[in-house]
């Protein structure tokens, strides 16, 4: 009796294992290098519409200049104050609320004015205009195994921008990224250039810093350098009610360098567990090992879309969560590397949905109780709700003495929250309502919240959380006494 010829080929595949094995591998690999890496769509539009990282402040502007010089920065301020315009900075566009731009005004793009202006190996120090990044400066100081101080967790942000708003890292040595800055050249308001220092009488750091672009064009900086170090990674999974003792003993251990932690978001471990990343010093400097460029995203956001489905899904996302980082223990990885975090999985362009952050700080004696808190306030499980929380990312942010809108009044913990919703009316003002209503609370434990995003919160809250805004304000309008630098995030708060 003869065996048909569908009976052989099915007898073949199973006696062939390899062959659907390999089957599966090509559809696996072909849905992975499908899954798209959108970029937002931001910046300036044909009707010279222009907005930010998110999108929701649309708002209709004069020009955009691409800033070619100096001498060209110091015409367009100085007509601006004899014509009574009105002048924007732009660097990436990766904060939230109106701060880059502003209803009929000239919006300066600072990426052109990028160049890398001295190295001093000696001093550890580098000089740089204001529109490279923190990427540019990586790649001009490598070579001499040398190390940026303080700079965000990823290295796709403007000089200038990260010093407009006053960003924090992983570092828990150094302070904040303002200390870390020697000398500064700016363009003011009213179209003088000045070089100032941190010993100034004028005080112009403290309100350039964290100042956002409203006191003039930072052109150039002289940033202190440090050894290009070598770290041991070190994880471990803790729960919350653990993690104020276990970073008083690390701040404690001169032997770690930097640190951060993630809070379950999950429904069965909900902002009871959490894991910590440690960066222990081995001793080793290093001049070789090239930068690390971003890999696997695709397989991140894949990672990460699961996640932002809510439910049992997020406590899968979770759990190999975990397992990945647990995978990185004992790994050794450069200073440079280390602040060099992978951006483009993170993107999301679902739409008549969008992803926003907010940053909540909240003094480190009062970790423990504040997450208690923050446990009855929201829902653990989200999958069926508008508002949904995808990431807790915990930082230290030593106290701030440098700047007037500062964040950190004394140390503390920086709560760094990825959020998502809807982009109905009635979906934006249910998401101001609970965030207003975190906010509260964080004040209550003496806490406030970070400036760069979306303004959900109150004038009121703001003045809770930044009362040296009435100094701000005078001093705006003395130092700039043609309003000429402006933006939505101003004109909303003052």
């Amino acid at each position: 009796m003869e065996t048909s010829p569908k009976r052989n080929k099915k007898h073949s595949i199973h006696k062939n294992p390899w062959f659907l094995g390999t089957v599966v591998c090509i559809f696996v690999v072909s849905v992975l290098v499908n899954i798209p890496i959108e970029k937002r769509k931001y910046g300036l539009s044909q009707s010279n519409l222009t907005t930010d990282y998110t999108g929701l402040l649309p708002e209709r502007i004069e020009r955009i200049v691409k800033v070619g010089g100096r001498t060209e920065l110091q015409k367009i301020v100085k007509e601006a104050n004899e014509k009574r315009q009105h002048i924007s900075i732009a660097g990436m566009q990766h904060s939230q609320g109106g701060h880059t731009y502003y209803k009929e005004s000239i919006v300066l793009d600072m990426k052109t004015f990028n160049k890398i202006l001295e190295i001093d190996k000696q001093h550890k120090r580098i000089k740089v205009e204001a529109g490279a990044t923190w990427e540019d400066v990586q790649e001009a100081i490598q070579p001499y195994g040398l190390a940026l101080k303080v700079t965000q967790s990823q290295s796709i942000f403007t000089i200038g921008g990260s010093l407009s708003v006053n960003a924090h890292g992983r570092d828990i040595r150094f302070g904040p990224m303002a200390g870390t800055v020697r000398e500064m050249t700016i363009l003011t308001p009213t179209g003088e250039i000045k070089t100032v220092t941190r010993n100034d009488s004028e005080e112009w750091m403290k309100f350039v810093f964290g100042g956002y672009g409203l006191f003039g064009v930072i052109l150039d900086v002289t940033l202190e350098l440090t050894e290009n170090d070598v770290y041991s990674i070190h994880t471990e999974e803790l729960k919350t009610n653990e993690y104020e003792a276990y970073f008083s003993n690390l701040l404690s251990n001169n032997k770690t360098s930097m640190h951060y932690a993630r809070v379950s978001v999950a429904p069965h471990s909900f902002l009871n567990e959490m894991y910590v990343i440690d960066y222990k010093n081995t001793g080793k400097k290093d001049h070789q090992t090239k930068l690390k460029k971003e890999h696997g995203a695709r397989i991140g956001k894949l990672a990460l879309d699961i996640g932002r489905q809510g439910g049992g899904l997020e406590d899968l996302f979770w759990k190999n969560q975990k397992l990945l980082i647990k995978s990185l223990d004992g790994d050794e990885i450069t200073r440079n590397n280390a602040m060099r975090g992978n951006s483009a999985f993170m993107e999301f362009t679902k739409p008549g949905r969008v992803e926003v952050l907010q940053e909540f700080f909240v003094p480190v004696e009062q970790f423990e109780e504040y997450i208690r808190e923050l446990k009855r306030f929201l829902s653990a499980n989200d999958k069926n709700d508008d508002f949904k929380i995808h990431n807790i990312t915990v930082r230290y942010a030593a106290k701030d003495d440098y700047t007037y809108l500062n964040y950190a009044k004394e140390d503390m913990f920086g709560l760094v929250i990825l959020i998502q919703h809807g982009l109905k009316e009635k979906e934006i003002q249910n998401a101001k309502a609970i965030i207003q209503g975190w906010t509260d609370l964080t004040l209550k434990h003496g806490g406030g919240y970070y400036l760069p995003y979306y303004p959900y919160q109150t004038k009121e809250q703001f003045r809770k959380t930044y009362p040296s805004w009435e100094m701000f304000h005078e001093e705006k309008l003395k130092r700039d006494p043609n309003g000429v630098f402006q933006n939505i995030f101003y004109d909303y708060y003052f």
